[in-house]
């Protein structure tokens, strides 16, 4: 390619190129085309080849930055669309579940406060059977409690309680009496038994409580009889004594006892050669007998 001056070859002034080959000339206005020769149309052709190949990049990049565009615009429309199906759930469901949370709430406040209203009714119920208990309980005791001061009371004889009741004072009487007959021992057929002497009787009480069923009732004799001989008699006394255990007074007031009457105890002497109960000594009798057993306290009284 031959080169050319680009200047106005007839004022040089500045030539301007308008077309493919033409020029012009902006100061004189002349108008120029310009010579090719082969070179110049190698050239031509391989710059329109280059031109060609440079508008398919272009028409490539571009195609791939419209791809690329669009891939951009259909993530961003997927993203809008899911953006508009989760604003929608949101919209759709948050409300639900935030009254489905609540009303959840509520249905475990309401269970929990009815669980507490069960409670409190149970403990109270439990409570009220708890006092139940103590007052029956208490009851129970004071119930006992009368009866075994009614059970004690029972026990506090006294000689006029036992002189009132008429029926008891013949009737213990007659017991000990008969009692006091089968002590004596007097087989023998010389040996005349007299008629016991009543002395005196005791109220004896225990001490303790629990021991009130062996409070009992004594009644002391002076037992005498004669042992005869053709040429002689012989006079003997002993000092003998007979009781009633568990005297006590009935609710209407009166004695109730067994009328078993039993030995005033088991002692024994040799009188004549012969071993009899009872006791050649009155006042041994009576420090044996009743001052000695310390477990009662006793009363002298007359019943006969």
């Amino acid at each position: 390619m031959k080169l050319m001056s680009l200047n106005c070859p007839n004022c040089n002034g500045v030539v301007k190129q308008i077309g493919e080959g033409k020029f012009h000339c902006e100061n004189c206005g002349t108008s120029f085309l310009a010579d090719y020769d082969r070179d110049d149309v190698e050239y031509q052709r391989v710059r329109s080849e280059n031109e060609f190949r440079k508008q398919q990049m272009n028409m490539a990049q571009m195609g791939m930055a419209n791809a690329q565009r669009r891939a951009q615009d259909q993530e961003k429309t997927k993203k809008i669309v899911i953006g508009i199906v989760i604003g929608f759930f949101l919209i759709t469901m948050i409300p639900g579940v935030i009254i489905s949370a609540y009303a959840q709430k509520m249905a475990m406040e309401s269970s929990r406060e009815q669980e507490r209203i069960r409670q409190e009714k149970y403990e109270q119920e439990q409570a009220a059977k708890e006092e139940q208990r103590r007052l029956e309980q208490e009851q129970k005791a004071a119930e006992e409690e009368a009866k075994r001061q009614a059970l004690i009371a029972s026990y506090q004889i006294t000689p006029e309680k036992l002189l009132a009741d008429s029926f008891f004072v013949e009737n213990a009487n007659k017991s000990m009496d008969g009692k006091l007959e089968g002590n004596t021992n007097l087989y023998y057929t010389n040996w005349v038994f007299g008629e016991p002497e009543y002395i005196t009787s005791y109220i004896q009480i225990a001490k303790d409580e629990n021991n009130r069923d062996h409070n009992r009732v004594v009644n002391l004799y002076k037992v005498s009889w004669d042992k005869v001989f053709n040429d002689r008699v012989e006079h003997y006394e002993v000092y003998d004594g007979t009781c009633i255990y568990n005297v006590s007074l009935d609710e209407d007031g009166s004695i109730k006892c067994s009328y078993s009457a039993d030995q005033l105890c088991y002692h024994s002497e040799i009188i004549a050669n012969q071993f009899l109960s009872g006791f050649t000594d009155y006042d041994q009798m009576i420090r044996e007998v009743i001052y000695g057993n310390a477990d009662f306290t006793y009363t002298e009284f007359k019943m006969q």
